[in-house]
C-alpha cells in the first residue's frame, strides 16, 4: 500500500498546486494534484496528447471548456478530459477555488510543473516562458488562450 506524499507549492499566476501522489509512487501509472485557485486564474488552452485528466471539484465555481464546449462546474462535479483533447479550465467564482485531478499516465507532467514553478520563483514567469516551457514536453501543448 502506498500512503500520499505531499510535496512542493506551485504558485504560479494565482495557482498554488502539491503533489498528493507522485507518479514515482505508482510506478508511473498516475499522479495526483491539488489546486487552489484565485478567482478568475486558468491556464491556455491546451492539450495533453499522451495522458487523459480527471478533475474532482472541492470548492468553488469554475468552468471547463472541453473541445469547444463549456461546462460550469461546481463542488461534487467530476469532469474526464480524455487525451488528446482542446481544454481549459477557469475559476470563474469570487472565492478561492479548490480541486484535485489525476493524470494518467503521470509521464513527466510533474517536471513540467516543477520548471513552471521554478520560473515563478525566479521572478521569471510569463506567456511567453509558459510557452516555452511547455513546448519542452512533447506530450504537452498551448493552442490558445484561456477562457
Amino acid at each position: 500500500m502506498i500512503l500520499m506524499k505531499k510535496s512542493g507549492l506551485n504558485n504560479s499566476k494565482g495557482i498554488s498546486s502539491k503533489v498528493l501522489l507522485s507518479g514515482l509512487d505508482t510506478n508511473g501509472a498516475q499522479v495526483i494534484f491539488q489546486d487552489i485557485v484565485s478567482p478568475g486564474i486558468g491556464p491556455p488552452l491546451h492539450i495533453h496528447h499522451k495522458q487523459d485528466e480527471t478533475f474532482f471539484f472541492l470548492e468553488g465555481i469554475f468552468e471547463i471548456e472541453l473541445e469547444g464546449k463549456r461546462l460550469k462546474m461546481k463542488p461534487g462535479d467530476v469532469a474526464f478530459i480524455p487525451m488528446g483533447a482542446v481544454h481549459t479550465w477557469k475559476n470563474i467564482g469570487n472565492s478561492m477555488g479548490r480541486f484535485r485531478y489525476i493524470f494518467t499516465p503521470a509521464l513527466n507532467i510533474e517536471k513540467m510543473f516543477a520548471e513552471i514553478d521554478k520560473a515563478k520563483v525566479d521572478g521569471k514567469l510569463s506567456d511567453d516562458v509558459l510557452i516555452q516551457v511547455m513546448s519542452k514536453y512533447e506530450d504537452q501543448e498551448i493552442v490558445g488562450p484561456p477562457i
